[in-house]
C-alpha cells in the first residue's frame, strides 16, 4: 500500500496539468474527500498550487512560475527537423535526444522537468545482441516512455505491426512497464478494455512510430503489474490466450541439462534426475517460438509427452528432409 508521502507525490505529478477534484479522484482511485485533504496538504507546502474556474468547474494546477509565451513556430520547426533523422544511427539518436530536451525545456515551467534523462546513449557502451536480433536502440523513445509511466498519464502512439502489409494505426493506452524479453524491448500497456478483461497489451517499442503524452490520467491498477504472471506459460516472446499444456522431455546432452538447471520458467520447471537421466516437465503454451527452439535441439532430447507434439516434430523433420533432397 502506498504511503501518504507517495500519494502526495503522485498528485503533484498529476497536477502538472490542470485537473478537477473528480479527475484526481478517478486517477488516484479514491473519493473526493481524500483529494480535498491532499489539496489542503499541498496548500500548506506552498508548492505553487493554483486553482481557477473554467466552464463552471474548478481546476487545480501546480504552477511554480508564470507561464511564458514561447515561440511555437520554433518548436514546430524542431519537430520537423527531428523527423528527418534516422533512429538507427548513434549520431542521429543523440541529436534527436538533444532536440527533445530543447522542446521540453521550451514548453515547461516546472523545475522538476529540468533533470537528466533516465536513459543515456554512451558511445563506450555497445549493445551487441548478435545476428537475427530484432532489437534496435531507441534512446529518445525509451526516455519518453519512461517519463509517461512515471507521470501516470495516457499516451497516444502510432504503431505499425511487424506483419507485412499492416497499416499504421493510432491507439491511446496507459503505459505500465518497459520489458526487455528475449533481446526485444516491449511496452506493456493497458487499453480501454483492461477494466473488463484485465489483459495487458504488448507493443514492440521499435514499431512505435510516434508518441504523444496526453493530459488524461492512466487507468488505475488495483494490483501492481506482475511480470511473472504476464508471461505465465510463455516460453519466449509470445503471450497468448491458448490453454497451456504439460510438456515432458528427456534431456540427453550435458550442455542442455546445464541450460535447464540455470533457466527460469513461470511456473517453475519440474526437474527430475535419476542415474544420470534428466526429465524436465514444463507447463507452457505451445507457441511458434517454443516449437522452433525444440526443433533445433531434437537430437539432444526425447519428447515423452504430449504425443501430438512428438508427431508434429516428426512430420516437420520429414518435410525438411524432403525439401533438402528436392
Amino acid at each position: 500500500m502506498a504511503s501518504g508521502y507517495e500519494k502526495i507525490n503522485k498528485i503533484k505529478s498529476k497536477l502538472r496539468y490542470p485537473m478537477t477534484v473528480t479527475m484526481l479522484a478517478k486517477a488516484m482511485d479514491c473519493g473526493p474527500r481524500t483529494i480535498f485533504r491532499h489539496l489542503d496538504a499541498l496548500q500548506q507546502e506552498n508548492c505553487g498550487l493554483h486553482k481557477y474556474k473554467k466552464d463552471g468547474e474548478t481546476f487545480y494546477v501546480i504552477q511554480t512560475a508564470e507561464k511564458l509565451d514561447f515561440n511555437q513556430k520554433i518548436v514546430k520547426q524542431l519537430e520537423k527537423l527531428k523527423k528527418t533523422m534516422d533512429d538507427t544511427t548513434p549520431v542521429d539518436l543523440k541529436n534527436r535526444k538533444l532536440i527533445d530536451s530543447v522542446i521540453t525545456s521550451m514548453q515547461t515551467t516546472d523545475p522538476d522537468n529540468f533533470k537528466a534523462e533516465a536513459i543515456t546513449l554512451d558511445p563506450n557502451y555497445i549493445m551487441d545482441y548478435g545476428p537475427f536480433c530484432d532489437h534496435k536502440a531507441q534512446d529518445a523513445m525509451v526516455s519518453r516512455l519512461l517519463k509517461a509511466i512515471r507521470d501516470g498519464f495516457k499516451i497516444r502512439i502510432s504503431y505499425k505491426s511487424t506483419n507485412e502489409g499492416t497499416e499504421k494505426k493510432t491507439v491511446e493506452v496507459s503505459p505500465v512497464k518497459l520489458i526487455m524479453r528475449i533481446d526485444t524491448l516491449y511496452l506493456i500497456a493497458a487499453d480501454d478494455t483492461f477494466p473488463e478483461t484485465h489483459v495487458f497489451k504488448n507493443y514492440l517499442v521499435e514499431n512505435i512510430v510516434n508518441l504523444t503524452q496526453t493530459n488524461i490520467s492512466a487507468i488505475p491498477l488495483r494490483e501492481p503489474f506482475n511480470a511473472d504472471e504476464h508471461y505465465k506459460y510463455a516460453f519466449g516472446k509470445y503471450v497468448s490466450a491458448e490453454d497451456p499444456q504439460t510438456v515432458s522431455l528427456l534431456i540427453k546432452s550435458n550442455w542442455l541439462k546445464t541450460q535447464f538447471l540455470k533457466s527460469r520458467f513461470s511456473p517453475n520447471a519440474e526437474i527430475n534426475e535419476d542415474n544420470g537421466d534428466m526429465v524436465v516437465n514444463l507447463k507452457l503454451r505451445l507457441t511458434p517460438d517454443f516449437k522452433t527452439w525444440l526443433f533445433g535441439v531434437l537430437q539432444d532430447v526425447k519428447i515423452l509427452k504430449p504425443e501430438s507434439l512428438k508427431t508434429e516434430m516428426i512430420d516437420k523433420l520429414k518435410a525438411t528432409l524432403k525439401e533438402m533432397k528436392a
